[in-house]
This record gives C-alpha cells, structure tokens and sequence, in this order.
C-alpha cells in the first residue's frame, strides 16, 4: 500500500525470453481493453482520492478486470486491503463504462482500523514505518472509513448487488468471504495486505477458490519484506509454480493461476 519505490531499471542486454501470452504482458498497461484513454483518464481522475495506488497500478487493474470478463474466467472480483476503496471503484467504473453495468461484483475487504502491528518476518523498514518513520505516507497507519467507502460507492450510483464490503481483521473476515464464495469462485484477486501474517491468510484462505488462469496482484510485493515473504512461502509450501511478474517500475507484482507451462513459445 505504502508506494515509496525508487525507479529500478531492467538489465539491458538480459537473455531473450519467449514471448508471454498476450492476455497478460504487463507491458500492456496502458492498453484500456476497449476503453478511449479520455475514458480511462476520467476514471483515474474520480478514484485518484481514493487511493495510494501509482497510475499503472490501477490501470493494471482495471485492464485485468476487463479481460477476465471477456475471457469469462469465473468468479468475482476480490480485493484485500482496499483502503478508501480506489482501486475497487475503479474496477467497477471500468466494467460499467465498458459494458454498460457490473458484470462481476467487487468484494471489498478492510480492517478500517489501520494495519495491524508488524512482526518480525515484516523487516526492519516495516517496523521504522509503523513507528511513525514516514509521516507524509502514514495516514493514521492506513486508517480509513468504512462510511466514507459507503459514500463514496453511493455517489457513484452502485447497486449493493454489485459490490460487498467486509470490515474487520483478515483472520475474522476470510472465513466468512470463503464460506459465500464456496459455490463461486475468484475472476481477480488483488492483495494489498502490506505485511507477512495479512498476506500470508488472504493467500491460504482464498488462493483454493482463485480460477484458473485468474490474475493474483500483489501490490506489497516490492514494497515490503513480509509481503514477499508471504508469498515465497506460500508458492513453496502448495508446491506452485506460478511465476512472478513485475508490473510497471515494480510497483507491484502478480502471477498467474497456472499449474504448468504448456507451450515451448509462450510463457
């Protein structure tokens, strides 16, 4: 959640790789799927108070959104640690402005009491962070309102069909969101859950219910050392070999739910 990340440049001259499938180069970020860059620029305009996420992060999401629609990979969409809700909001407008309504309903999951305490497998820069480090990129330890989300989705003329919210500690929320999803499944999965424990239970609660060849963002992964570890622990302990893939100057990362590779051209 927290996007202080320097500018890291590839390595020039890196062995050619196969080329990925098209319907997950990240390096189509600024592609909008169908939408004008004057509509994509006016959803970016209207979530930008909502959220910390950098531009191509939400453009990332928006466009994943739209292809897991239009790939009819099943489920909904599921985001951990919304915040004020921007990414999500984004999400919606983007389904809207694209077909015309909500096609998959954003599940929307926050404590709105700010993060809670880091541990040790969070990293020392986690800890510095919390005690108050970074007053410019604290927020209150990431506090937001639950009513100001409400509003703000009111505002916007959304249906409750078309989003739920789900306020409280992951540990206490997961099971309930599994238990209504457990005849569904996950179309995106964005996890914007900062530190090792958060992660590590959004992961192993719903990563089971995640369709194949469904989008997982990790926004922390760069961010934070608990986040990162979270992820290399769970991908280890299930045995994945999902690969991980950098989004735009590693503002984030995301995989693919794919059990193997199948083409010798195509990763």
């Amino acid at each position: 959640m927290i996007k202080r990340i320097k500018s890291i440049f590839n390595g020039f001259g890196a062995p050619r790789l196969p080329v990925q499938s098209e319907a997950f180069d990240a390096g189509q970020v600024d592609s909008g799927n169908g939408l004008t860059e004057a509509e994509l620029n006016d959803i970016l305009s209207a979530v930008k108070p909502f959220t910390m996420v950098h531009e191509s992060g939400v453009r990332f999401g928006m466009q994943q959104v739209l292809q897991a629609v239009e790939r009819n990979v099943p489920g909904v969409i599921v985001e951990c640690g919304v915040w004020r809700g921007g990414c999500s909001l984004a999400m919606l407008l983007a389904q809207r402005k694209k077909f015309g309504r909500v096609v998959r309903p954003v599940y929307m999951l926050d404590s709105f009491q700010g993060l809670p305490p880091v541990t040790t497998r969070d990293g020392p820069l986690a800890r510095h962070w919390q005690e108050g480090a970074d007053p410019p990129n604290f927020f209150e330890n990431c506090t937001a309102s639950k009513d100001d989300l409400q509003n703000v989705l009111d505002a916007h003329g959304f249906a409750q069909s078309e989003y739920k919210i789900f306020s409280g500690w992951f540990s206490d929320t997961l099971p309930n969101v599994v238990s209504l999803l457990k005849t569904q499944a996950i179309a995106l999965l964005r996890l914007d859950s900062d530190w090792y424990d958060s992660t590590l239970d959004c992961l192993n609660h719903l990563m089971p219910l995640v369709s194949k060849e469904a989008v997982v963002i990790v926004d922390d992964y760069y961010a934070w050392d608990g986040c990162a570890r979270a992820v290399h622990d769970f991908l280890s302990r299930s045995d994945s070999s999902y690969r991980i893939r950098s989004l735009y100057n590693c503002y984030g990362a995301y995989f693919v739910k794919r059990p193997f590779r199948e083409n010798f051209d195509v990763l």
